[in-house]
């Protein structure tokens, strides 16, 4: 029975209702600061969010009109660390059951294999430091010195979609006209820096882009 499932002949039943719970989700709004993890916008304000597994738990795809590979990482489907909060967009349209590896040859196929000795092409939201692999000009997102994960992860989470662009192209002007403030000598110049430092930490809105643009007031 167990190799019918570690060869795809059978298929794993999950319940969303246990990786979905409200306190689930309500855990991951508190610890990601109510942001998607991969595109970093605000979002429960206007969005329930959904429940990424980083690793999928069904199936996984290499490419991105290759075949579902099963079984996925089916014994991590509760696994808290395997559990992310995301936009619709990033989850649905964009990142799905893609999961590339740098080394086919290490990717965990049971719970039988360490999965810690992968390494995933896409950022994971929590052990990987976006700003090794990733920058901005100005609105435009990029991998960093050419970073294979950088590139991975913008392809496959849509980070440089233009609905995407377009909203952090809005948020950047209202920053560019503060950053005048900030740099110059008036009396509300201590005001504008003291906001600059709060927009560039990781609990604020688009973190990443005010960082890479604005190094100097952060």
């Amino acid at each position: 029975m167990e190799t019918e499932y570690d060869n795809g002949e059978r298929r794993f039943s999950f319940s969303s209702n246990i990786y979905g719970h409200r306190t689930i989700k309500e855990a991951l709004k508190s610890l990601q600061h109510h942001k998607c993890c991969f595109c970093e916008a605000k979002i429960t304000h206007i969005s329930h969010g959904d429940i990424e597994h980083f690793r999928p738990k069904a199936g996984f795809q290499t490419s991105l009109n290759g075949r579902l590979t099963r079984p996925g990482y089916y014994w991590l489907a509760y696994d808290f660390s395997n559990l992310f909060l995301a936009c619709q967009i990033c989850n649905q349209s964009y990142k799905k059951n893609y999961f590339p590896l740098a080394d086919e040859r290490q990717r965990a196929r049971s719970h039988h294999e360490d999965y810690r000795r992968e390494e995933n092409l896409i950022l994971h939201p929590e052990f990987d430091a976006p700003e090794a692999h990733l920058t901005f000009e100005q609105e435009v997102i990029k991998p960093l010195n050419g970073s294979v994960k950088g590139e991975e992860t913008i392809k496959r989470t849509g980070l440089d979609r233009k609905s995407l662009q377009d909203n952090r192209l809005e948020y950047l002007q209202i920053l560019n006209a503060l950053a005048k403030i900030a740099r110059g000598h008036g009396p509300e110049a201590q005001e504008a820096q003291a906001h600059f430092r709060t927009l560039g930490l990781p609990q604020s809105q688009y973190s990443l882009m005010v960082n890479s643009n604005f190094p100097d007031l952060v």
